[in-house]
């Protein structure tokens, strides 16, 4: 592995040079960065805990991005030395670790303009929904972030927040992936990187329904909230049937 950035040692504690190194890796560029990413999509969150449970192909895979995050901290491993734990204090250096990557909607091709038009609608109504949802804690619509409108590679739609406060008395983040369907069958399509990112986020993430009824309006009556989507909709299907409908290939080159 090679840092994308300089980085030199001085005379810092060893805990200051870590909370250094930290800062140096996490913003990096390059392999450390892809390697990085690679290695935490593997993490879920569940009942409060960030792990990844790692196969015998798996520990082999990722054992110098594993010993670096061990070594500073970052993650530590459960009892049975295959599962890793994210170090609680690094909760939000994990979560924006998946909010780096940036593509402007202008640069997707082929998009849709009545869909892109419908869905972009639903996820303004989502935003008016959530600031009458947070009456409780006086949550204003500006400060509700509509995150796909910069960043369409985030894996959600808006970052808003729960209705209640944390043992802190501070506001505490929900991601929301929106998605106009049809009341129907609510058929969606989620991709690649949504359903990732749901994985890693877990109980932080929430899939909203939203039915459009005539004349596109929004059936706000009939739209459901998946919370942990990952576990309760893709994971689950006795309830949600799942179907392959795109698959991508390329050829083999023998060298």
């Amino acid at each position: 592995m090679v840092l994308a950035k300089t980085f030199s040692f001085t005379q810092d504690s060893l805990e200051e040079f870590k909370r250094k190194f930290r800062q140096v890796l996490f913003s990096a560029d390059g392999n450390v960065s892809d390697e990085l990413t690679n290695f935490l999509l593997n993490f879920q969150t569940e009942n409060g805990k960030t792990f990844f449970k790692a196969t015998e192909l798996q520990k082999i895979k990722f054992s110098d991005t594993r010993n670096l995050l061990l070594e500073l901290e970052f993650i530590s491993t459960g009892a049975d030395i295959a599962t890793y734990f994210v170090n609680p204090d690094f909760a939000d250096l994990f979560v924006k670790q998946f909010s780096k990557r940036k593509l402007s909607p202008e640069s997707l091709k082929r998009k849709q303009t009545e869909n892109e038009s419908i869905g972009l609608t639903a996820e303004k109504a989502v935003i008016e929904f959530e600031v009458n949802r947070l009456a409780a804690i006086s949550v204003l619509q500006n400060e509700i972030e509509h995150t796909s409108l910069d960043n369409v590679l985030s894996g959600y739609d808006i970052k808003s927040f729960e209705d209640y406060l944390d043992s802190n008395s501070k506001r505490i983040d929900r991601f929301i992936e929106v998605k106009a369907v049809s009341a129907d069958d609510y058929k969606f399509y989620w991709s690649k990187t949504e359903i990732q990112i749901a994985k890693v986020f877990g109980e932080k993430y929430y899939l909203y329904l939203l039915p459009v009824g005539a004349n596109n309006t929004f059936v706000f009556d009939k739209m459901i909230i998946k919370k942990n989507p990952f576990k309760s909709v893709y994971s689950n299907e006795r309830e949600w049937k799942k179907a392959e409908e795109s698959i991508s290939f390329s050829k083999n080159i023998d060298d």
